[in-house]
This record gives structure tokens, sequence and C-alpha cells, in this order.
């Protein structure tokens, strides 16, 4: 019997098997696909899978900058937090659990609380590639993909 840990990583290399190996397969033999450009990697047209989304490789600098700058804009002087979150002893929003219990290539557990992304901060983030979802979970936000609920990545800290 193959432990959890192990079998979460093989299901992981499978799910990253898959992906790379998707136009490949598609594609008839004599004909090589055509490489994927940054802009496709980011989105794909209605319809198509985004082949091309690499595990922590979405989120780029300048996004993780302003998701945070939105978030402090919205909530460091104002009374609410996001779902989720709540104003801690040093008055900054924090969820009610401390520690990060996910990874980037590893599926999000059940037990873990997830929330939308405010809307403030979403509009600093590019759209999420179809079949892929934003969500808050603790003090990161996470690229998830629907299907698996698979991190593909995450801006940590967004609360600064």
């Amino acid at each position: 019997m193959i432990p959890l840990k192990q079998s979460r990583c093989l299901l992981a290399l499978a799910f990253g098997a898959l992906v790379a190996a998707g136009p490949a397969s598609a594609a008839k033999a004599s004909e090589k696909p055509a490489p994927v450009t940054p802009e496709q990697s980011a989105s794909a047209p209605p319809g198509q899978a985004a082949y091309g989304v690499k595990l922590g490789a979405f989120f780029k600098e300048e996004h993780k900058k302003a998701a945070r700058a939105a978030f402090e804009k919205r909530y460091a002087r104002a009374k609410d937090c996001p779902e989720g979150m709540e104003r801690n002893a040093a008055k900054k929003c924090a969820p009610p659990v401390e520690g990060r219990y996910w990874a980037v290539g590893q599926a999000l557990q059940p037990a873990v609380k997830q929330h939308p992304v405010p809307d403030a901060v979403k509009a600093k983030l590019p759209p999420a590639p179809a079949g892929y979802e934003y969500v808050l979970a603790g003090e990161d936000i996470l690229l998830v993909s629907k299907a698996l609920h698979l991190v593909v990545d995450m801006i940590e800290d967004v609360t600064g």
C-alpha cells in the first residue's frame, strides 16, 4: 500500500505529465505543436483548455505587488476585513488560524477554508485561465484548478 504522502506526489506528477503531454498528444505525429507564448499561457480562448499554466509561474512580480497594494489600500484603515479574516491585536486583517497547509503542486485539502478573493484585489490580477479560479486561503491568494483543486500558483502573505 502506498503511503498518503507518496500518493499525493504521484498524483501531482501524473497531473503535470498530463498537462505537459496534452497539446503534444492532440497533434499529429508529423506535426509539431506551435510553441506557447506567455500571452497564451495566461489565458486560453473560451472553450479551450489552458495548457501552459505552469506550476508556480502564473503570477508575475507585478501581479503580486499590485494585489498586496490593493489589499492594503482597501483594508488597512477599514473597519471590516474580507471574508475569512478578522482584526488581530495589531489591528491588521489576519486569518483566525495561523499556518499554511497548502503548497504549489499539491491538492488543496478539503479541511482548508477557502474564501472568495475581494473584488478590489481580484481587479488587479489577470483573469484566471479557463478551468481555474482564485481563492483566498489564510493570508494567501491561490490559483486553483477547479477539477482537481490543485494549487497551481500563489501570492503569499497578501496582507503584508
